[in-house]
């Protein structure tokens, strides 16, 4: 498969067997637009044919994606992403924490606080400079489309967990966040 983006339809991944066959890669679930779920595997077809179409699996399956194939597979489209082995966590990852989807559980800002937290710090970092609490508490509520709680982001932000601060300097009587080589 060529290492671009391919987007199938549940119903007509059978159909791509030599595409998928022994490709590393991200598979996102979506419906109408709505991203499900993401997953990382060594092998996407070994994935799909041993897993999500196969009626008694013993793989690992999302509840909630296995819902959906018995309702309304017609409607469910998976876009697949081939990329090196070496690359699949930290993006799988990093693509759930981007675009929080509805069935991603681990690393999900939607349900971890401290997946915000790393959010925070990796946005503090890439950008290398100084951040309110405030104006990260608006990026974040207009990045995640209002989908992730301010109150959630505030408890992200007050670290009583003291991971915050593990991932970037935080002066909290200032409300201030800092990458950890900045002299700011």
């Amino acid at each position: 498969m060529s290492k671009q983006l391919r987007r199938i339809k549940f119903t007509e991944i059978k159909n791509y067997q030599e595409h998928l066959d022994k490709e590393s890669g991200l598979y996102f679930y979506h419906i109408n637009g709505s991203l499900k779920y993401v997953g990382k595997t060594n092998n996407l077809w070994h994935r799909f044919n041993s897993g999500y179409l196969k009626e008694e699996s013993k793989q690992h399956r999302n509840p909630k994606l296995m819902q959906l194939f018995k309702s309304i597979p017609s409607d469910i489209e998976v876009i697949f992403k081939p990329m090196p082995k070496r690359e699949l966590k930290e993006m799988e990852s990093r693509f759930i924490q981007d675009w929080i989807p509805q069935f991603n559980k681990t690393e999900n800002p939607r349900y971890e606080i401290r997946s915000i937290q790393r959010v925070i710090a990796r946005i503090v970092k890439e950008s290398n400079r100084k951040w309110m609490y405030a104006e990260m508490r608006e990026y974040l509520s207009h990045k995640w489309r209002s989908e992730v709680s301010l109150e959630k982001i505030d408890e992200a932000l007050a670290n009583k967990s003291g991971n915050l601060s593990r991932y970037c300097k935080t002066i909290p009587k200032k409300q201030i966040l800092m990458p950890r080589n900045c002299e700011c």
